[in-house]
């Protein structure tokens, strides 16, 4: 029995004595390590507006634009209370709440019907 596992060992071990070691197409690694390099080329450049000399100056003119807006506002007052109380007047004029009765109800808001 011992014979018999022996036999066996010694066919599976010849069994691999007319095989040859594999070999690769000609310029195999040539074009493997080509595509390699192509997929480790560095990404595309950068968006032109994401450089610092843009950035700064479109900073800049939105910076330059938002203090001509404040600076050439027209007209306006000193008197900034006096606008508000204007301001509150109206609307509660715009709104019936200046009528002789503070106290406005629901129930009263359907009267003009």
């Amino acid at each position: 029995m011992n014979t018999n596992k022996e036999n066996r060992i010694d066919e599976i071990l010849n069994s691999l004595d007319g095989c040859t070691q594999a070999t690769a197409p000609d310029f195999f690694y040539t074009r493997l390590k080509a595509r390699m390099e192509k997929e480790v080329a560095p990404a595309a450049r950068t968006s032109w507006m994401l450089r610092p000399a843009y950035a700064f100056a479109g900073m800049a003119i939105i910076l330059l634009i938002n203090v001509l807006a404040v600076f050439n506002q027209p007209g306006t007052e000193d008197n900034t209370a006096t606008s508000e109380v204007d301001t509150f007047q109206s609307l509660a004029s715009e709104y019936r709440l200046n009528e002789g009765n503070s106290s406005i109800s629901m129930y009263n808001l359907n009267q003009d019907k």
